[in-house]
């Protein structure tokens, strides 16, 4: 990960950047969600075109700013370079061409440029928290919710209408919290996108749980260190 204390006075302005890029995830996020429950999401072409037309214009510029602001300008080319495929309007691009997708692939490219905001939201937290151990445990923490999130929308999506257990959002989310704890849900895809997504999540509750528990036990250790040091300093008063 990038070294921000090579810029000195120019943290504060990395902070807005990384700040900006997250609140322009959110916004996609917020404008996603509402298309999901108020609208048909398939449309072919819906406000959130232009929304997410303009917030990878600014992911793009922003990826530039970092890029003239970086002292070993290749070295950040070659480590970030898949930022810049996560900016591009691929909506936008695909729009204006003759390149014809399904309906339902067409959705699940919407979510590319929230990886680029979650890049921005990690590299956040590594400045704001002091304790990288603390830092990395909150992005996890904040990640996983959002995949949970958003795997239970493309989820309800594609199940729906399909799936006779689907009727509404709310049996989604219940698939995703059960299926993500590894609890099982009695919710069973029928759809391959939906057997897809449920061993994408299951996979992922398996891999980001532990970290939950590696974390408290770090945490009690530290505790119990800092007890144990107190303890040696009472005794040689």
């Amino acid at each position: 990960m990038l070294t921000f204390r090579q810029f000195g006075s120019q943290e504060t302005w990395i902070k807005t950047l990384h700040f900006l890029g997250v609140v322009a995830s959110l916004i996609l996020i917020a404008s996603i969600s509402i298309e999901t429950f108020n609208h048909d999401p398939f449309l072919k072409r819906s406000i959130y075109f232009d929304i997410q037309f303009w917030i990878c214009i600014y992911f793009t510029c922003d990826f530039f700013i970092f890029l003239f602001i970086s002292k070993n300008k290749k070295k950040f080319v070659k480590k970030y370079a898949i930022i810049v495929l996560l900016s591009i309007p691929y909506l936008t691009i695909l729009d204006n061409t003759a390149i014809k997708f399904t309906e339902e692939q067409i959705y699940l490219i919407r979510f590319i440029p929230l990886f680029r905001g979650g890049a921005a939201f990690v590299m956040l937290m590594m400045m704001v928290v002091k304790r990288n151990t603390t830092a990395l445990f909150l992005s996890y923490m904040i990640l996983l919710f959002s995949t949970v999130y958003f795997i239970s929308l493309i989820f309800y999506i594609f199940e729906r209408g399909l799936n006779v257990d689907v009727k509404t959002y709310g049996d989604a989310i219940w698939w995703a919290a059960m299926t993500v704890t590894t609890l099982g849900s009695n919710i069973i895809p029928v759809t391959s996108a939906g057997k897809v997504i449920t061993t994408i999540l299951a996979a992922t509750g398996m891999t980001v749980f532990p970290i939950f528990t590696v974390y408290i036990t770090s945490i009690i250790s530290r505790l119990s260190q800092s007890e144990k040091e107190s303890s040696r300093q009472v005794s040689k008063l």
